[in-house]
């Protein structure tokens, strides 16, 4: 047994070129270009946090530092924002900017001392940057 097929109507070239009944294509193009920008911005997203993460780690050992020479027995709060400045800088390079170190303690022996390093660190996805603190705590040497 045989099937009977309808004969097909002459289309014409214009209008054979111009039938959008048939976009199968299309919408696999923009799908592709959904999934590249999500995914490009998935990759902004994770280096940003790999660049907060860097700079949050440079700031703890900056802090670190400064507590360390605020509580020795001969340094203070003015030793501690030039050590930390000095480690930050030195490991930060361009990647901490903005640089602030506040000392807080120190003045009775035995007494904590606190070094805040604060910085920001450039953003990638949106314009400007991002802050990012890291504190430190020792307690004050004797002399």
């Amino acid at each position: 047994m045989r099937i009977r097929r309808r004969p097909r109507r002459a289309v014409s070239a214009a209008r054979r070129r111009f039938d959008w009944r048939d976009d199968r294509g299309v919408s696999s193009s923009v799908e592709q270009l959904f999934a590249f920008v999500f995914l490009l911005m998935l990759f902004l997203f994770f280096m940003q946090v790999i660049v907060w993460w860097h700079a949050k780690n440079i700031l703890e050992q900056s802090a670190a530092e400064g507590a360390r020479a605020a509580a020795a027995a001969d340094g203070g709060c003015n030793d501690a924002a030039t050590a930390a400045t000095s480690i930050a800088t030195r490991i930060g390079g361009g990647w901490v900017r903005d640089l602030d170190v506040t000392c807080t303690g120190g003045a009775v022996e035995g007494e904590l001392v606190t070094v805040t390093v604060t910085a920001s660190t450039p953003g990638f996805v949106l314009p400007g940057s991002l802050t990012v603190t890291a504190v430190a705590n020792a307690p004050e040497e004797s002399p």
